[in-house]
């Protein structure tokens, strides 16, 4: 499709893009001053906001505050180690002298130098609100403040919008959500306490930050929504005013098409967008974020169930299927956390253009995330060693990055992803969480002998071997099982005979439609895992198994008694191989799990059916 003027008079008479513009046309003086976009004028903003003999009434908090923020960001764990900023923080900033634009003997400049001689301390921050890095700028400016401020203790900060490593160690990590959380806190404790022109000032600030950092649902929705219906739109506003897009492969048939434009047509490109600029910017921001739509066919080709995964527009989330199982051994998350479970794992563009994917442990309990913290340790796997103590949050297990030549290319993100997710270094993690958590369910001890698990990583499918082993041991005949790729399915002989009762399922289920079934399954993290399921049986024939189990002591979530309801596990158990290329190890869990006391009172609760 030709890229035309036309497409821009449907755009703007879309109901979804006039819904976002009013969201952008809010009334707001930053922006009326175009201050809003510009990193010298948000320098400018923190500037004043860090000199406590301002006229903002907030005196050294800001400073205090940006201090401690330092120490609590998992990220600056081993700097703290290195620093004194713990010393610092409950002192006086009253002499706190800011300088903006500090030049270096290369000739660059440093946005914001905090000079602090009661302290002996001296701040520097570079701050990145769109823009990245220069090559050698962060060491430039740590020597200058070296040589300049000899004697001085020296704390130096890269601040971005979304915690952006810096390519120099040295410096502590910052992000512009904390700026938010520390102004935000501040007005929300002392708005008796400031003047109303600065405390109006202060949340117009905020309102900025938030559209930047805070994820707006609805608008985020209508984005896509608008972008889907007027892609061609969007995109011929967007790219005709950034040149650097029309080098790159997925634009380059549009970029052939405005060389020939003629001059009253660029003219009104330019009005046009000028028009509704923050509106087409964040339509194309959202709708053509390449890592999103990646990320989807990514969980398609893993086959990941909608519900263990979140396609977020930057940093897009997941967890295995089967760490849900884990809840119930670490608990749950003590506040909103990613998709509500006590790992996560994610992937983000880093500010160097590599894909990343992260692997932590989150804000559960303190008892369980120091157990589990301590396990994981005991498996070889590191992490920062302040991520133990009490108060910590977030715990960073595992981070690997791969280099993404063409960010346009939907393909080479999908492969980058695919990559990072079947490295035999995140799979022999996923591996040891599994052993981890497995020591937590054996015992209550935390403190054990040190002894370490042999990691291999996944690398066949599920051997047949052990389980016909096993079904000899258990006379499980050769037409009750069936192998797929990384399970198998049986069925014993009481299974059969409860058909002539209750008959076979109302649907197709698995290759036999019988009234319940097991499986064995070799999960990605190189657990074992035995399944016993109830199948979708008639609503009336299934709600009369469930009220004779209940006779006989098992519990029912209410659900499965829906005349709606199709499947109902009843017993689920995982035990980590070590080495699944031993037939015995295999066979030996397949017993442990098979022989597990509940799962045998069930299996003859079962069987007491047909009588």
């Amino acid at each position: 499709m030709a890229y035309s003027l036309e497409s821009i008079a449907h755009l703007d008479h879309t109901r979804e893009f006039e819904q976002l513009n009013q969201k952008f046309k809010r009334f707001n003086p930053f922006k009326v001053l175009k201050v809003e976009r510009f990193e010298i004028r948000h320098s400018n903003f923190l500037g004043w906001l860090l000199d406590p003999n301002e006229n903002h009434q907030l005196g050294d908090f800001f400073v205090k505050k940006i201090l401690s923020r330092l120490v609590t960001k998992p990220e600056n764990d081993e700097k703290i180690a290195n620093a004194d900023v713990l010393l610092h923080m409950y002192r006086s900033f009253w002499d706190t002298q800011v300088m903006r634009e500090v030049k270096t003997s290369m000739n660059r400049s440093i946005d914001l130098l905090l000079k602090i001689p009661s302290q002996n301390l001296i701040v520097i921050i570079e701050n990145k609100f769109y823009s990245g890095e220069s090559k050698g700028q962060l060491e430039d400016y740590l020597a200058y403040a070296r040589e300049e401020y000899s004697g001085y203790e020296i704390i130096p900060i890269f601040l971005t919008l979304s915690t952006d490593e810096p390519s120099y160690e040295d410096y502590f990590v910052l992000d512009y959500k904390d700026i938010l959380e520390i102004i935000t806190q501040y007005i929300e404790l002392h708005k008796d306490a400031i003047s109303h022109n600065v405390y109006h000032f202060l949340r117009y600030y905020t309102a900025i930050l938030q559209e930047e950092l805070v994820d707006d649902e609805e608008a985020i929705e209508l984005a896509l929504d608008v972008y889907q219906m007027n892609r061609y739109a969007i995109d011929l506003l967007y790219v005709s005013q950034h040149l650097e897009y029309h080098t790159k492969p997925r634009y380059m048939e549009l970029s052939k098409q405005l060389e020939s434009f003629q001059k009253t047509e660029k003219d009104l490109l330019n009005q046009l967008y000028e028009k509704n600029k923050e509106t087409i910017d964040y339509v194309f921001k959202i709708g053509s974020n390449v890592i999103r739509e990646a990320f989807l066919d990514f969980v398609k080709n893993e086959e990941m169930p909608e519900e263990v995964y979140k396609a977020h527009v930057s940093t897009p989330n997941f967890i295995l299927p089967d760490w849900s199982d884990f809840e119930e051994v670490i608990g749950k998350p003590e506040e909103d956390y990613w998709l509500g479970q006590g790992l996560i794992i994610w992937f983000k563009r880093t500010w160097d253009e590599r894909l990343k994917i992260n692997v932590e442990v989150g804000p559960i309990p303190y008892e369980s995330r120091y157990r589990l913290l301590t396990e994981l340790e005991k498996q070889g796997v590191s992490f920062q060693s302040s991520g133990k103590l009490e108060g910590k949050k977030y715990t960073k297990v595992y981070t690997n990055t791969i280099n993404i030549v063409d960010w346009a290319n939907k393909q080479e993100i999908v492969n980058g992803m695919e990559s990072l997710y079947h490295d035999p270094d995140i799979n022999n993690v996923f591996k040891q969480i599994a052993v981890a958590i497995e020591k937590m369910e054996e015992s209550e001890e935390i403190h054990i002998s040190q002894t370490r698990t042999h990691i291999q990583q996944r690398e066949g499918e599920f051997p047949k071997a052990p389980f016909k082993k096993f079904s000899k041991a258990y006379n499980i005949h050769d037409d009750d099982y069936r192998f797929k790729k990384y399970n198998v399915s049986f069925l014993v002989a009481a299974f059969r005979e409860l058909e002539e009762i209750y008959g076979k399922t109302r649907e197709k289920w698995w290759w036999h439609d019988s009234t319940f079934t097991y499986w064995f399954e070799r999960l990605k993290d190189d657990r074992l895992k035995l399944t016993l399921e109830l199948g979708p049986l008639q609503p009336e024939q299934r709600q009369k198994i469930i009220e004779m189990l209940e006779e006989h002591h098992n519990a029912f979530q209410s659900r499965a008694k829906l005349p709606t309801a199709k499947y109902t596990r009843l017993f689920s158990d995982s035990k980590v191989i070590t080495n699944w290329e031993d037939s015995e190890e295999v066979f030996q869990a397949m017993k442990t799990l098979y022989e597990d006391s509940i799962n045998r009172k069930l299996l003859a609760d079962i069987s007491s059916l047909k009588d």
